[in-house]
Order: structure tokens, then sequence, then C-alpha cells
């Protein structure tokens, strides 16, 4: 089967990127035939393009509006607005003419804000997938063009199918009832048999894009209640791609005012963030609205307390351990000051303490988030499209 995937942008740090890549690799060696579509040669298309994977550069837009955080923003709205409809016109064009003579049979978009790819598949006449990995207005303040409702169209259109991260982007999207519609949950690695011996030092950890969105700063603000409270101060490091300067720089200088210059590292981007999850005390997950969330699993797989807000995708990960196992797997909050409640007891506590969370936690990673899981469900879910269309396919 030959399938069009449609990728919004090619940092290979980003979530959505990390599982494609995972999800690619082991639908090829089922026997997928990918086609890939991005829109720069940056990333991801260097590792595709090392693999022989056929791919079709073109630059193109999401289906949003463009933001307006200033007054030039506000000024520039309506060009910026024109010129996203323009570049996705010429893509669709150029893409249409890239495939031509190329059996495509099924189109799959990573993402739900991107439209080309669903434009695409009513061209060629075969069915198209919306991989929802976000919320879009929630998490990301992004707003579909022209209006929400017309992309929940798209969704419920003939031969249109979804796949949602979560149960709760499911629901945000009206999908629960969708017989088009599945609940597939990223894969994060392979399943482990055996525990990691834990090797944990005195500091916590938040692993991710230091952005508004992940809710850095809030985190930031509960570790200065704790530093203030605490008779053992932990240090708190941040290992991720700083993607937002403006955003960096308030944070450092809300680290001077408060005077954590010592206690508050940013290291950037690493790429060990697993050793850094295995010595950790516990790692930290803010985000105010999270789709999925993969830094908590993946902690999860290295013997990592998870501290997570009690919000979408985070929750939603907490709930499905706690049902599974009968037991909690992770500590979770609700307001800034339990977090800085929790950071206390944490670091006043024996990390063994911990040991029946860590346990259950990795049990649960083992059942739901292994890459096998997510590939094979995946696999399936085109297996049913395909046979809903009366097309071929077969494993290898």
């Amino acid at each position: 089967m030959t399938v069009l995937y449609i990728i919004h942008q090619t940092l290979l740090m980003a979530g959505s990127a990390k599982s494609f890549l995972i999800m690619l690799r082991g639908l090829m060696q089922k026997g997928i035939h990918p086609v890939v579509v991005m829109p720069d040669k940056n990333g991801i298309y260097v590792e595709l393009v090392g693999k022989g994977i056929p791919t079709i550069v073109v630059p193109y837009r999401n289906n949003t509006y463009p933001w307006v955080h200033s007054f030039k923003g506000a000024l520039l709205f309506l060009p910026r607005l024109m010129m996203r409809r323009l570049m996705i016109r010429l893509a669709v064009h150029k893409i249409l003419k890239e495939v031509a003579g190329i059996p495509v049979q099924l189109v799959h978009t990573n993402v739900s804000v991107c439209s080309i790819g669903f434009i695409v598949s009513r061209k060629l006449g075969v069915p198209h997938v919306y991989h929802i990995r976000e919320y879009a207005d929630k998490d990301h303040g992004m707003y579909f063009f022209p209006t929400r409702k017309s992309f929940l169209r798209q969704l419920n259109a003939s031969a249109s199918y979804n796949i949602c991260i979560t149960k709760d982007i499911q629901r945000h999207f009206r999908q629960q009832e969708s017989s088009t519609s599945r609940v597939i949950y990223n894969g994060i690695q392979s399943a482990v048999g055996t525990f990691p011996a834990l090797q944990k030092e005195n500091f916590f950890l938040y692993a991710g894009r230091v952005v508004p969105i992940k809710g850095v700063l809030e985190m930031i603000q509960a570790y200065n209640a704790y530093k203030e409270c605490a008779t053992d101060v932990h240090p708190l490091f941040l290992v991720g791609e700083l993607a937002d300067k403006g955003y960096y720089n308030r944070i450092m200088e809300y680290l001077q005012k408060h005077h954590l210059e010592h206690d508050v590292t940013i290291f950037g981007e690493k790429p060990d963030v697993q050793d850094w999850m295995r010595r950790a005390l516990a790692i930290i997950i803010p985000s105010p609205c999270e789709g999925f969330g993969r830094c908590m699993p993946e902690a999860m797989f290295c013997g990592c307390l998870a501290i997570g807000h009690h919000t979408g995708g985070t929750w939603e990960q907490l709930e499905n351990g706690r049902i599974f196992t009968g037991g909690e797997i992770g500590l979770h909050y609700e307001e800034q000051g339990q977090l800085t409640e929790l950071l206390l007891e944490v670091g006043k506590r024996p990390a063994e303490d911990y040991m029946p969370y860590l346990q259950r936690a990795f049990q649960t990673v083992n059942h739901f988030y292994t890459t096998e899981s997510y590939v094979e469900n995946v696999y399936h879910f085109y297996e049913h499209i395909a046979h809903s269309h009366g097309l071929e396919m077969q494993s290898v």
C-alpha cells in the first residue's frame, strides 16, 4: 500500500516528528510504501533522504489564522492570511504534479492544522487520515480557517478518517461516537522487560521545549516557593529546546530577581535526555493543556517519578495507569501551590518510598505506549480503511 504522508514541520526534537518517525519505520517494516511531503529540507528531510524514502519538498503553511502578538502583527494580518491561502493552493498543485503516476492509495496528515493532505486526497479520490495530535486552540492558540466547524465537516466527510492521540482530544473534536475515529496512543519505545536500576541524584527535572504553552515559568514560580520553605534545597534542571527567545529572557529576569540563578539551570537541548530522567528525583510536567506529552511516559520507562499537571493528556495517562494497575503511577496537582507542596514532599523523602509508583508506572507504559502496539494499531486501522474501500493490503 502506498501512503502519501504530510508533515507540517521538520524539527527532529518535536514530539509530532518523533512519533511520526517511529510510526513510519514500523509501518515500512509491514509493507507500507511511503512518500513524504514536507515544507523544507531540514531535520526529518535529511534522515528520510538518507534512508532512500521518496520525499516532496514544497513550502506551505498551516490551515489556521496568523498569530497577532503585536501592532505590527495586526497590520500584517490580512496580507499574511492571503499569503497562507496562496501557498496552500500552490502546494496542492505541486503535490498533485509530483505524485502523478504514483499509485497513492491513502493520504495521512500528521497533524490536524494542515489541510493540504485533505485537499489532495479529494483530488486523487482516495481516503484521508487526520492524525490529531493537538487541541490547536487550547494548547497552541491556533484557529482553523475559515472556522472550526469547517474542520469538523472535513473529519465527518466521506472517506475521511482520524486518529486521536488521546480520548480527551477525540472528545474535543466530537469524534468519540464516530466509527471513522480511533484513539491510538503514541509509541515511546519498544517494550522493556526489566525495571531500570535506580541511579537517583538530588535534582528535579523539566524536559521539553521552553515555551509559554508548556507552563515553564509557572513551574519556576512554584519552585521559588519551594526554595523559600525547604531546609535542603534540590536544584531544578531544564533540558530542552529554547524555542522562544523572548520567553527565555522573561525566565532569566525572574531567576535574577528572585536569586535563583544557582538553583535553576537551563541546559538547552541535550542528546541524552533519558540519562537525565534516570537520575532525576522527579520530572515535572507543568503544561496547562498537554495533548499527550511524550516526556512523561519516556520518564516512566526510565524509572523516574512523574509530577504532572491535572489536565489534558497528562491526566489521561495517569488515569490509564490508575485503572490498569489499581494504584497511582505518579503525583498530580491542580494549582501552583500544590506543586510546591509536592516538591517539598518528594525532596525530603527517600526515593525508595516512591518505588510502588515507579513500578506501576513502568507496568503501565509497557502496556499502553510501546512502539509495537502503536504501529500495530495504526496498521490495523489502515487495514480497516482498505477493506472499507476495496483496497488490497498485504503485510510482510
